[in-house]
């Protein structure tokens, strides 16, 4: 499938069920994915993939980006397809992450976050808003009735140490 190299589409990773040769994995860009694969199915378009299919070798999409047919080229050139395979064992870093390994909120954009699946800027400061209650309008606990009765650090009156008790410990 040809195209100009900037135009706009997907690259996609697909996966061999077992090896053919030394081929694991096959990788190409469409500007219609589901297109494309279809015309994988039927053993049209790339080579590789009408031999393997012949070999009775199935494959499985594995992964995709967008991009262009030069960002396919540049994938290629990489090369160690299974280094950004998923069903080999690999998880791509999506999103940055911190030491931790938690999301780093200030490293990535809302749009990130929300392919993703995170929460954006916005969904968490609603929802810390109703974690505290800013929401409904009602009161966190400590403000409304005041502290727990079994809470260690409520501000008790301190005790009188017994050394400074008048016949205390001498």
């Amino acid at each position: 499938m040809t195209g100009p190299a900037g135009q706009p589409g997907t690259v996609y990773l697909l996966h061999f069920d077992r090896p053919y040769q030394h081929a694991r994995h096959y990788l190409g860009w469409a500007r219609n994915v589901k297109r494309r694969l279809a015309e994988h199915e039927a053993g049209h378009g790339a080579r590789l993939l009408a031999v393997v299919r012949a070999a009775g070798i199935g494959w499985q999409l594995a992964r995709m980006w967008p991009g262009s047919r030069a960002r396919e080229r540049q994938i290629k050139r990489q090369g160690g397809h299974a280094r950004k395979c998923p069903l080999c064992g690999v998880i791509p870093r999506c999103l940055p992450s911190n030491a931790d390994g938690s999301l780093s909120r200030n490293r990535t954009t809302d749009a990130q976050k929300l392919a993703a699946g995170a929460m954006t800027a916005a969904q968490l400061a609603e929802h810390t808003a109703l974690r505290r209650g800013a929401i409904t309008g009602k009161l966190p606990r400590p403000l409304e009735r005041g502290p727990l009765a079994d809470d260690p650090w409520a501000a008790r009156p301190a005790a009188p140490l017994p050394h400074l008790i008048p016949g205390g410990i001498p």
